[in-house]
């Protein structure tokens, strides 16, 4: 919604980059200002369609507390990792950095989950979540190093993919809400045995 709201009122190419983040001013404010905004309608909309896949799975099972935290971190560490990497002042707009950080919380979490996606003249397809965003990885490392001059973060991107990572395995049982993973177990077959009983009308 935050995304959406600063694209309508940031309308102009002047505005967009008074909001973004310029790797040689480290502006923490600008950190946060330049994730919610986007160069192109294009841009924005590839961006919130990927946040919505990977996020709303993870924001189900974290703490509200713990979720924040996260977003928080992913701005951090992928405005500080683009800062240390770019050769040139060139400033970056985008949530790309923080999308990668919860598909790297996702690949963690969930590394046999099946994510269902669309294909053209096909239709839905459900695909590994692990092929899905390993596939994404690889792509990127390729045109990363295929590139010389390259109007892609990929800084945000593999930065943001290891933070998201390390904070699974490192916070995860702290902001987690879901129950331990016995008591699953142990609950599975009584949910598989009375639906079995269960007369169909």
């Amino acid at each position: 919604m935050v995304c959406l709201i600063v694209f309508v009122f940031a309308s102009t190419t002047p505005d967009r980059l008074a909001l973004a983040f310029y790797p040689d001013r480290l502006d923490p404010l600008k950190m946060f200002t330049a994730v919610f905004t986007h160069g192109d309608f294009w841009h924005l909309l590839g961006n919130l369609f990927f946040f919505y896949c990977f996020t709303r799975t993870i924001e189900m099972q974290i703490s509200f507390v713990g979720y924040v935290l996260a977003f928080m971190v992913f701005v951090l560490v992928t405005s500080l990792a683009y800062a240390a990497t770019a050769q040139m002042p060139i400033p970056t707009l985008g949530l790309s950095g923080v999308v990668w950080g919860f598909m790297g919380m996702f690949l963690m979490r969930y590394p046999r989950e099946y994510i269902e996606c669309w294909v053209l003249f096909i239709g839905k397809v459900n695909v590994p979540a692990a092929l899905f965003i390993l596939g994404f990885l690889f792509f990127d490392i390729v045109a990363f190093r295929t590139t010389e001059i390259a109007a892609v973060n990929y800084a945000a991107h593999f930065s943001g993919f290891a933070a998201g990572a390390l904070f699974k395995l490192a916070l995860w049982n702290t902001f987690t809400v879901e129950k331990p993973e016995f008591l699953r177990r142990r609950q599975a077959p009584a949910t598989r045995f009375s639906a079995a009983r269960t007369p169909r009308r």
